[in-house]
């Protein structure tokens, strides 16, 4: 299956945070597949639920930041510094591999250097969690086969960093709804019987050729709380959409939960240097059967310290450490 790196850039990655992944790269194609636009699931019936936000499309898109922001990188504009999501890869186009589709991905995140991921992976579900400076991972067996398999995963990052490292704080991180080009109207539509603003968009141009994504676009559905259902997002050579299932904050979770579970042998453990290793290879292998080798599918670069501009597009995402 083609190799997908996990990078966000910079203005998209508190939409894209429901992924829990990020994306720097997909395998070369000489001839790239044209990608059809994902359709929405057939709709229900109406529901009950409170309306969907109808406030100016940049306010919708700022009051859903806000809280994320709180998480990701603490400050003051809420309490709250734990988020609990669990989200669906949807439809898949154009380069992304097919195995994907269906995948389930469960997510903790908390404030400062927390985070929990259990993803699918050949036949059984994986954990990987960071608490602080420590990070773990189950089955530890299967984590290291794959360590093993891929040649070209990240570099270990420097130490101290907060659950995802962003090139902004939380005080800047309001002011990201203005790097968007959002399109008028105030479309409506359900999903899972949810209504919700439907938001749609891409990057400013110049923020778009700086950061090569002239070919990115997205759409948020976006719910009475502010919480998005699912995010589409569309690049000239791939497509996906992720459902959104949960999207919960809180102000702490548990101690257990930063903890290998109770009588666990096979555990795999570094330090948090490593965690974006360990997460490029478990999202390059989502729903991996005993068949598939995404490992024989990774681009050689062309030095250690190659620059990202030197390798293929960049799908939207940036690196989750």
């Amino acid at each position: 299956m083609p190799l997908i790196r996990f990078r966000f850039p910079t203005a998209l990655l508190l939409l894209a945070v429901s992924a829990s992944a990020q994306t720097q790269s997909l395998s070369s194609n000489p001839e790239t597949p044209s990608v059809p636009s994902l359709s929405p699931s057939p709709l229900p019936s109406p529901s009950h639920y409170s309306p969907p936000p109808s406030e100016n499309r940049y306010d919708v898109l700022s009051k859903m930041i806000t809280p994320l922001a709180g998480v990701l990188l603490g400050g003051k504009q809420t309490s709250n510094r734990a988020l609990t999501l669990h989200a669906t890869v949807g439809q898949v186009a154009g380069r992304l591999p097919q195995i994907i589709q269906g995948a389930t991905i469960t997510a903790q995140i908390e404030y400062p250097g927390r985070i929990r991921l259990e993803a699918p992976l050949m036949g059984e579900t994986v954990t990987v969690c960071r608490n602080g400076n420590q990070v773990w991972a189950i089955p530890g067996s299967k984590i290291q086969f794959l360590l093993d398999q891929f040649s070209h995963k990240p570099r270990p990052n420097q130490k101290g960093n907060p659950p995802l490292q962003l090139p902004f704080t939380s005080q800047q991180a309001v002011l990201l709804p203005a790097l968007f080009q959002l399109e008028r109207g105030n479309e409506v539509a359900e999903i899972n019987g949810v209504p919700c603003r439907v938001i749609a968009g891409g990057l400013m141009p110049d923020i778009a050729k700086a950061t090569k994504a002239e070919d990115f676009s997205s759409k948020l559905w976006i719910c009475s709380d502010y919480t998005p259902r699912r995010i589409d997002i569309h690049r000239s050579d791939f497509a996906m959409s992720f459902l959104i299932e949960n999207f919960t904050y809180s102000p702490a979770f548990p101690a257990s939960m930063w903890q290998p579970p109770a009588g666990a042998t096979d555990v795999f453990r570094c330090d948090e240097a490593r965690l974006e290793e360990l997460l490029y290879v478990v999202m390059n292998s989502l729903q991996m059967s005993a068949q598939d080798k995404p490992w024989l599918n990774e681009v050689t670069p062309s030095s250690p310290l190659a620059p990202q501009s030197a390798q293929p597009p960049t799908p939207p995402f940036g690196p989750m450490r």
